[in-house]
């Protein structure tokens, strides 16, 4: 691994509460600060501005439910940055804040995200990315930070994308529902079985889900970038991953037809 995308989702980053888990977070930077003192470069796409803005901020007067959204996002991003600023910070690591958008990625705006992004990380900074959930528009809308962590894989020509969770993996079953479900250690083709497991394995938290997972491992697909879906909450799981070791889910980089 010479590049690497690691996503980290909300319910990992809350640990199935509402607020932040800093003992999770600080357990991946100290991973992350490992990884590049073996010099892989490294791009953190983070949730959680939502989750901790709703838990920072309680208006009096609720309004709809997106502008509420907007509200928790605005406010939580700081915070949330804040957190991993300090904790970076701790192992000497500067971080940079990018908020994207799907207009971002379009042929006007591609060179420009591309060029911010490998600047950041020639001067050593991590890219800390994440949608802009305070803009809501379905024009410019991702909707999801794991496909958005694909089109970052794209963009910067990494080798590796890490979508940690809440879950081993990929399973045959829900396994919050069936106890017989068994983790499924490699895919070398995303097939339609494989898309209807995922539908049926949506995490309750965040944006996301299995089936976000899913389409995001088959956009990187197409820049020959293996996917892997593991738990955040396995221990130096980030480093196993780079000493090359069977964990969780690996999607194959193969190239669709």
């Amino acid at each position: 691994m010479k590049k690497i995308i690691i996503k980290v989702g909300t319910s990992s980053l809350t640990q199935g509460t509402n607020q932040l888990s800093k003992r999770t977070m600080i357990g991946l930077v100290q991973q992350m600060a490992a990884l590049r003192n073996r010099g892989i470069e490294l791009i953190l796409v983070s949730s959680g501005a939502i989750a901790t803005g709703r838990e920072l901020f309680q208006p009096s007067k609720m309004g709809s439910s997106q502008f509420c959204k907007q509200i928790f996002a605005a406010i939580g991003q700081v915070k949330l940055m804040q957190v991993w600023a300090e904790l970076f910070s701790l192992y000497d690591l500067h971080v940079g804040q990018i908020l994207l958008t799907k207009e971002d990625f379009s042929e006007n705006k591609r060179f420009s995200t591309e060029q911010t992004i490998a600047c950041l990380l020639d001067h050593g900074i991590i890219p800390i990315i994440n949608e802009n959930d305070v803009v809501f528009s379905k024009e410019v809308r991702i909707g999801d930070n794991d496909n958005l962590s694909a089109l970052v894989a794209n963009l910067a020509g990494a080798d590796t994308l890490v979508l940690l969770t809440d879950q081993e993996g990929l399973y045959t079953a829900n396994p919050r529902k069936d106890p017989d479900a068994k983790l499924i250690s490699v895919v070398d083709c995303i097939d339609e079985q494989i898309v209807a497991i995922a539908g049926g394995s949506s995490s309750a938290l965040g944006t996301g889900g299995m089936g976000t997972k899913i389409e995001a491992a088959r956009l990187a697909s197409k820049s020959l970038i293996k996917t892997i879906i593991a738990s955040s909450s396995r221990p130096n799981v980030l480093i196993e991953l780079a000493d090359g070791k069977q964990v969780g889910t690996v999607f194959l980089n193969q190239r669709e037809e």
